[in-house]
């Protein structure tokens, strides 16, 4: 259980950073993720606040509210469409409209996830990206929580 919470929180994050960016092919995505996990796991102390998904993830992200150190936006993924590496600080995804993702983890093999309609869930600071490989849209309200370390 532990672990497949653990994918959720790491796909919805991908899936918000790189929403509505152009899908990349299968080839692409994996020499990414093998680059990628062959780096050391991220110190969230470190983290980039440039890499932040409502930053990098374009005209798929629409921000809904940004005070009190809490980041509300909702993100769409297309069928195809892939995020790339991005950061999450601590955070929450509720599933708005489900589907089927492909989720690279740093340092973690691919993972794919179903994510049902209505499914929450909460995770820590985390890097990831993520290709929509289903057949239907998914969307996804995040509230990232920025909190002094």
């Amino acid at each position: 259980m532990k672990t497949l919470l653990t994918t959720y929180l790491l796909l919805a994050t991908l899936w918000l950073i790189g929403c509505n960016q152009s899908a990349e092919t299968e080839t692409n995505v994996d020499e990414a993720t093998a680059t990628v996990e062959s780096e050391e796991q991220i110190d969230m102390s470190d983290y980039d606040p440039a890499m932040d998904l409502a930053l990098t993830g374009g005209n798929s992200i629409e921000i809904l509210g940004d005070t009190l150190g809490i980041k509300m936006y909702i993100g769409s993924m297309a069928p195809g469409d892939s995020v790339a590496w991005h950061y999450h600080p601590d955070h929450t995804i509720y599933v708005l409209e489900g589907g089927t993702l492909a989720v690279y983890f740093k340092g973690a093999e691919k993972q794919i996830m179903e994510l049902p309609e209505g499914y929450g869930l909460i995770s820590p600071p985390l890097s990831d990206a993520a290709v929509n490989i289903g057949n239907t849209t998914i969307t996804l309200l995040t509230h990232d929580i920025y909190r002094p370390r």
